[in-house]
Protein backbone atom coordinates (compact mmCIF):
# COMPACT_ATOMS: atom_id res chain seq x y z
CA UNK A 1 0.00 0.00 0.00
CA UNK A 2 1.58 3.04 -0.68
CA UNK A 3 1.39 5.81 1.57
CA UNK A 4 -0.61 8.47 0.73
CA UNK A 5 -3.16 5.63 1.03
CA UNK A 6 -2.35 4.12 4.23
CA UNK A 7 -2.27 8.05 5.42
CA UNK A 8 -5.78 8.51 4.41
CA UNK A 9 -7.07 5.49 6.23
CA UNK A 10 -5.88 6.45 9.59
CA UNK A 11 -7.34 10.02 8.81
CA UNK A 12 -11.09 8.54 8.28
CA UNK A 13 -10.26 7.07 11.55
CA UNK A 14 -8.86 9.88 12.71
CA UNK A 15 -11.72 11.98 11.92
CA UNK A 16 -14.29 9.57 12.94
CA UNK A 17 -13.32 9.25 16.65
CA UNK A 18 -13.51 11.76 18.99
CA UNK A 19 -11.12 10.60 21.14
CA UNK A 20 -7.54 8.96 21.11
CA UNK A 21 -9.30 6.00 23.05
CA UNK A 22 -12.03 5.68 20.35
CA UNK A 23 -9.78 5.46 17.72
CA UNK A 24 -8.81 1.73 17.81
CA UNK A 25 -12.64 1.09 17.05
CA UNK A 26 -12.30 4.02 13.91
CA UNK A 27 -10.08 2.42 12.49
CA UNK A 28 -11.24 -1.03 12.62
CA UNK A 29 -14.81 0.47 11.04
CA UNK A 30 -12.14 1.84 8.00
CA UNK A 31 -10.56 -1.53 7.88
CA UNK A 32 -13.75 -3.58 7.68
CA UNK A 33 -14.14 -2.01 4.39
CA UNK A 34 -10.79 -3.28 2.56
CA UNK A 35 -10.15 -6.81 1.85
CA UNK A 36 -7.62 -8.79 3.16
CA UNK A 37 -4.60 -8.33 1.03
CA UNK A 38 -5.35 -4.61 1.90
CA UNK A 39 -5.62 -5.08 5.20
CA UNK A 40 -2.09 -7.25 5.33
CA UNK A 41 -0.70 -3.91 2.80
CA UNK A 42 -1.78 -1.29 5.64
CA UNK A 43 -0.86 -3.20 8.66
CA UNK A 44 2.88 -3.92 6.66
CA UNK A 45 2.97 0.04 5.79
CA UNK A 46 1.69 0.33 9.78
CA UNK A 47 4.71 -1.54 10.70
CA UNK A 48 7.11 0.50 8.11
CA UNK A 49 5.72 3.81 9.87
CA UNK A 50 6.58 2.07 13.20
CA UNK A 51 9.81 1.09 12.59
CA UNK A 52 10.80 4.87 11.03
CA UNK A 53 9.73 6.63 13.98
CA UNK A 54 12.16 4.39 16.14
CA UNK A 55 14.28 7.05 16.86
CA UNK A 56 16.38 8.56 20.39
CA UNK A 57 14.71 11.92 19.98
CA UNK A 58 11.24 10.60 19.38
CA UNK A 59 11.76 8.73 22.60
CA UNK A 60 13.44 11.42 24.51
CA UNK A 61 10.35 13.45 24.04
CA UNK A 62 8.06 10.29 24.98
CA UNK A 63 9.59 10.24 28.02
CA UNK A 64 8.92 13.53 29.22
CA UNK A 65 5.72 13.28 27.81
CA UNK A 66 5.52 10.42 29.98
CA UNK A 67 7.23 10.88 32.86
CA UNK A 68 9.44 8.32 32.27
CA UNK A 69 9.29 5.62 28.92
CA UNK A 70 10.24 2.30 28.75
CA UNK A 71 10.88 0.40 25.69
CA UNK A 72 7.48 -1.02 25.42
CA UNK A 73 5.43 2.56 26.48
CA UNK A 74 7.92 3.82 23.33
CA UNK A 75 6.15 1.39 21.86
CA UNK A 76 2.92 2.34 22.39
CA UNK A 77 3.68 6.06 21.99
CA UNK A 78 4.79 5.46 18.53
CA UNK A 79 0.95 3.90 17.71
CA UNK A 80 -0.43 6.72 19.29
CA UNK A 81 1.75 8.67 16.96
CA UNK A 82 0.60 7.15 13.92
CA UNK A 83 -2.96 7.71 14.89
CA UNK A 84 -2.58 11.23 15.49
CA UNK A 85 -2.37 11.59 11.50
CA UNK A 86 0.58 12.35 8.88
CA UNK A 87 1.23 16.07 9.57
CA UNK A 88 1.37 15.18 13.46
CA UNK A 89 3.42 12.59 12.84
CA UNK A 90 6.06 13.69 9.89
CA UNK A 91 6.49 16.74 11.88
CA UNK A 92 7.19 14.88 15.27
CA UNK A 93 9.69 12.79 13.38
CA UNK A 94 11.49 16.41 12.29
CA UNK A 95 11.18 18.04 15.62
CA UNK A 96 9.72 16.15 18.66
CA UNK A 97 8.91 19.74 20.08
CA UNK A 98 6.35 20.51 17.79
CA UNK A 99 4.38 17.77 19.89
CA UNK A 100 3.89 20.76 22.61
CA UNK A 101 1.89 22.17 19.93
CA UNK A 102 -0.61 19.38 20.70
CA UNK A 103 -3.69 19.82 23.86
CA UNK A 104 -1.87 18.45 26.99
CA UNK A 105 -2.84 14.36 27.73
CA UNK A 106 -2.59 12.18 29.97
CA UNK A 107 -0.61 8.59 29.35
CA UNK A 108 0.37 9.59 25.56
CA UNK A 109 0.14 5.66 24.26
CA UNK A 110 -2.69 3.56 22.04
CA UNK A 111 -1.26 -0.07 22.23
CA UNK A 112 -4.83 -1.43 20.75
CA UNK A 113 -4.43 0.31 17.85
CA UNK A 114 -1.48 -1.76 16.36
CA UNK A 115 -3.38 -5.04 16.71
CA UNK A 116 -6.51 -3.91 15.09
CA UNK A 117 -5.61 -4.60 11.61
CA UNK A 118 -4.38 -8.16 12.95
CA UNK A 119 -8.27 -8.98 14.17
CA UNK A 120 -9.74 -7.65 11.22
CA UNK A 121 -7.51 -9.47 9.08
CA UNK A 122 -8.35 -12.75 10.98
CA UNK A 123 -11.86 -11.98 11.03
CA UNK A 124 -12.30 -11.57 7.08
CA UNK A 125 -9.11 -14.14 5.99
CA UNK A 126 -10.40 -16.80 8.75
CA UNK A 127 -6.87 -16.81 9.84
CA UNK A 128 -4.18 -14.90 11.31
CA UNK A 129 -1.71 -12.59 8.88
CA UNK A 130 1.46 -14.38 8.05
CA UNK A 131 3.95 -11.48 7.82
CA UNK A 132 7.70 -11.28 7.19
CA UNK A 133 9.19 -8.49 8.82
CA UNK A 134 12.43 -6.57 8.72
CA UNK A 135 14.38 -7.52 11.74
CA UNK A 136 13.86 -4.45 14.01
CA UNK A 137 17.12 -2.21 14.12
CA UNK A 138 18.63 -2.89 17.40
CA UNK A 139 19.05 0.37 18.63
CA UNK A 140 16.89 3.75 18.01
CA UNK A 141 18.49 6.29 15.04
CA UNK A 142 19.81 9.62 16.30
CA UNK A 143 21.67 10.16 19.44
CA UNK A 144 20.73 9.11 22.94
CA UNK A 145 20.29 11.00 25.71
CA UNK A 146 20.37 10.68 29.66
CA UNK A 147 17.31 10.22 31.70
CA UNK A 148 18.45 12.79 34.49
CA UNK A 149 19.21 15.98 31.67
CA UNK A 150 16.54 14.68 28.64
CA UNK A 151 14.31 17.27 29.64
CA UNK A 152 16.54 19.83 28.84
CA UNK A 153 16.09 19.07 25.52
CA UNK A 154 12.65 19.46 25.21
CA UNK A 155 12.19 22.52 27.12
CA UNK A 156 8.85 23.30 25.64
CA UNK A 157 7.31 19.54 26.51
CA UNK A 158 8.91 19.91 29.93
CA UNK A 159 7.28 22.85 30.75
CA UNK A 160 4.46 21.34 29.89
CA UNK A 161 4.72 17.89 31.25
CA UNK A 162 7.22 17.89 33.78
Amino acid sequence: MDKATFWEIIEKARLASPSKDERPEALRSVLEELSPDEIQSFHETYITQVYAAYTWPLWGAAYVMNGGCSDDCFDYFRDWLISEGQTVYESALKDPEKLADLPRMDEIELEEFRYVADEVYEGKAGRAMELTYPPFPSEPAGDSWDEDTVDKLYPKLAAIYW
